[in-house]
């Protein structure tokens, strides 16, 4: 018999991805942005939990988010949670007061929340933001390379992963058409070393083979139906590992990049079939582009 320890399975088994959560003020009106630039679309879907047990979420959930509204679009089959603070109390808005209006977190549905929460204490991860009510909670960014993750146990009750029919149509009069989420990007120091933080965290895989920029370091992990990618930062970069932008594919990128600036949305750098746009154009939401042809299939 070997004396090697075991080797521990990691305490989250990500099911769908549950939400990109985006903080925003009342007044940023990231809805009819997202709706009319992106294509985004309104699903009306209720909740549930994933075992099937009743929603246990009867009144307003006490949470750590001060005074604020949420409101839920889907992107293709990438659920889009707006986070709206409407003072700077709470943690929401100390959030946009600091960092400005953008890229806040992102959430997985597991099967058991309690049992999650109970394996991230054992292994000494912080765990904030507890909502009972609500069914969720969150690990700090420090102990997950930078990246906020929300837990959940409850699911959409339409869930356009399961059947297309729940979704509705997309807008035919969008800037962009056909928008899907490529990829999401973390800036870290150092991207082997955030890997093994985040692959001891989350059950997941690398992918090879994704679009990058010439001389880009990244690694690219599939945490079930959503790629993070972990980029290396320039070394004149002194921020702290962060939530940084995300990648969203089209059909046809030159079609894209020509509609975008016909909107007054600059593109700021183009790089084969690869594009980004100007942060201060799109509601402080640093996007990259990625011709979908050049995915993996």
């Amino acid at each position: 018999m070997s004396d090697a320890e075991p080797t521990l399975a990691p305490p989250i088994e990500p099911g769908y991805f549950h939400r990109l959560g985006l903080a925003a003020r009342m007044e940023d009106a990231y809805v009819p942005w997202l709706k009319r630039v992106l294509g985004a679309v309104e699903l009306d879907s209720g909740m549930r939990q994933v075992q099937g047990i009743p929603f246990g979420h009867t009144g307003p959930a006490s949470n750590e988010s001060g005074a604020a509204s949420s409101e839920m679009l889907w992107l293709g089959t990438m659920p889009i949670c707006i986070f709206a603070a409407d003072d700077e109390v709470g943690p929401l808005g100390h959030f946009v007061a600091r960092n400005g209006p953008g890229l806040h977190s992102v959430a997985w549905t597991v099967n058991d929340i309690w049992k999650t929460e109970s394996l991230l204490r054992r292994a000494e991860l912080r765990i904030t933001g507890v909502d009972i009510a609500g069914r969720h909670f969150f690990i700090h960014p420090a102990d997950t390379a930078g990246l906020l993750i929300e837990i959940t146990d409850t699911e959409f009750t339409f869930d356009p992963r399961d059947d297309e029919a729940h979704l509705a149509p997309r807008p035919a009069d969008s800037v962009v058409q056909g928008a899907n989420l490529a990829w999401l990007t973390v800036a870290v120091s150092d991207p082997s070393k955030s890997a093994e933080v985040l692959t001891n965290l989350l059950v997941s895989n690398e992918v090879v083979g994704l679009p990058r920029a010439a001389g880009e370091e990244v690694i690219d992990l599939q945490m079930h139906d959503v790629v993070i990618r972990l980029a290396k930062r320039a070394a004149d970069d002194v921020r702290r590992d962060q939530f940084d932008s995300f990648c969203l594919s089209v059909p046809d990128l030159e079609d894209t990049c020509r509609r975008l600036e016909a909107d007054g949305i600059a593109i700021a750098r183009r790089e084969g079939n690869l594009a980004w746009t100007k942060q201060e154009d799109t509601q402080g939401m640093k996007i990259q582009w990625v011709q979908a042809s050049e995915l993996p299939r």
